[in-house]
């Protein structure tokens, strides 16, 4: 406030403003230091980006192993099914639980052979009997279809005659996915996936036994 000192006007500051300016100052001096300040920046970006990296790394390794069991089932398929192809299922009398273990073992150790279903099927009309047939559902109405052929029986009875057209058909349930935390791949209630794979071709004219 102004006072006449001497016949001179000065200002005199009272504590009050002086004690304003002082807090003014400390707090633009505190907002300049933390505008400077970039300690932690990084583990905060790295936090805003971490969930959507996570689950980009888990959907990469789910698609990975899915990938390679699939191949699996189908190498340990293919493997198999020439044994009906050539003749050799019949003529050694392989039964349903040995072709099975034969397509597990062909697959890899990884395959829960518990989780595997085998279905096999002859069209003694050749290529022509497909027209009317109906692909091997793996799953009907959210259930699990099990083969209910007894696993002493024969594969041959399933298999047909020599130049018949055969189709193999894999069923896996694959519980893998149902672990898979903020991921679904699974198609099944459980949140595992059914996996199924299937070959046609004709048996060769091996001898009949």
């Amino acid at each position: 406030m102004p006072v006449i000192i001497n016949g001179r006007e000065r200002f005199m500051t009272t504590t009050h403003s002086v004690s304003a300016i002082s807090r003014q100052l400390l707090r633009n001096r505190l907002l300049r230091q933390w505008k400077a300040d970039d300690k932690g920046s990084t583990a905060l970006e790295f936090s805003i980006v971490a969930i959507p990296f996570f689950m980009f790394i888990l959907g990469f390794v789910g698609c990975a192993f899915y990938f390679f069991i699939s191949n699996s089932l189908e190498k340990g398929m293919d493997q198999t099914s020439r044994l009906i192809r050539t003749g050799e299922a019949v003529t050694d009398k392989m039964t349903v639980n040995q072709f099975k273990q034969s397509i597990c073992d062909g697959a890899g150790s990884w395959i829960d052979c518990n989780q595997l279903q085998i279905f096999v099927k002859s069209y003694p009309d050749g290529w022509a009997g497909l027209n009317s047939a109906k692909p091997q559902p793996c799953v009907q109405g959210g259930v699990v279809v099990t083969n209910t052929a007894p696993g002493t029986d024969l594969i041959a009875i399933y298999s047909g005659a020599a130049s018949d057209v055969v189709i193999v058909t894999v069923c896996y349930k694959w519980n893998f996915t149902s672990k898979l935390p903020m991921i679904k791949l699974g198609n099944m209630a459980d949140g595992s996936l059914m996996l199924q794979t299937a070959t046609a071709f004709r048996s060769e004219p091996y001898p009949q036994s």
